[in-house]
């Protein structure tokens, strides 16, 4: 019962996290303005800080499942909005 309880919470956690990196990389960043950068290069920064902070949680040990999430999410949100600039 313990391992499943466990399991559970990385889920939970690996799905808070994956919600956190999307909202921040794909909501929140665009509202950031810095000088004349143009909105898509501050959205991959966060990005890149986030898969900064997502790989320390993950090598940390602390939060695996929600740095795994936040990695996840920022580099598939960061691909997407960087594609979007190309196409």
């Amino acid at each position: 019962m313990r391992y499943l309880v466990i399991q559970m919470e990385n889920l939970l956690f690996l799905a808070l996290g994956f919600i956190a990196g999307w909202f921040v990389v794909t909501i929140a960043s665009p509202r950031f303005v810095i000088a004349s950068f143009p909105t898509w290069l501050v959205s991959v920064a966060i990005a890149t800080a986030l898969l900064a902070l997502g790989g320390r949680l993950v090598f940390d040990g602390t939060f695996q499942g929600f740095g795994i999430g936040l990695m996840a999410s920022s580099f598939s949100s960061a691909t997407l909005l960087v594609y979007e600039v190309v196409r």
